[in-house]
């Protein structure tokens, strides 16, 4: 009977830890800037796409337990901070810390 009960609690541990992290990941979003000249759009499988004004560059991310994403693109690597309302936080001490963060589209 404890067994039965351990395993019913554990499946319900990690179903309910597999909904939250599906459900509060990156991929599948498109997260813009203040001013919207910036957006990255996180496709599936790693894989983003970086808009600064009418520029484009094809990238790739990781994800980092929802705590912080890294994109690499041609020009880096950037990481950004998942903010506790789900935005992405730049660097402070890169140009795109100056736009501020980027929020969920």
């Amino acid at each position: 009977m404890k067994t039965n009960l351990r395993s019913t609690i554990l499946a319900a541990v990690v179903a309910g830890v597999s909904l939250i992290v599906g459900c509060g990941g990156v991929s599948g979003n498109t997260y813009v800037g203040a001013n919207g000249g910036y957006t990255i759009e996180f496709q599936s499988g790693g894989k983003a796409v970086e808009s600064l004004g009418g520029q484009k560059d094809n990238c790739t991310y990781v994800e980092d337990s929802g705590k912080s994403v890294t994109l690499t693109c041609a020009d880096g690597k950037t990481v950004f901070t998942i903010g506790s309302k789900g935005e992405l936080v730049p660097p402070a001490d890169s140009m795109l810390g100056m736009m501020g963060p980027l929020t969920k589209k």
